[in-house]
């Protein structure tokens, strides 16, 4: 399966919250390659992973936020 690199946006109250270091172990539970980084819309998450791993990881972030 292929691997591409996909980019994440997540809006709302993500910072002072533990939201990047929850979304750095979730990576490491999905051995992901990528990074989470802040910005004025967010946080922004770049990962390069396939399309099915991709939607379980999405699924993940939604069920925990």
């Amino acid at each position: 399966m292929n691997h591409l690199t996909y980019k994440i946006t997540i809006h709302g109250i993500v910072q002072g919250v533990g939201f990047r270091p929850y979304i750095y172990n979730l990576a490491k539970d999905f051995n992901l390659c990528g990074y989470v980084t802040n910005t004025n819309q967010g946080v922004t998450i770049t990962l390069n992973i396939n399309e099915n791993k991709l939607q379980k990881f999405i699924d993940k972030i939604i069920k925990n936020c």
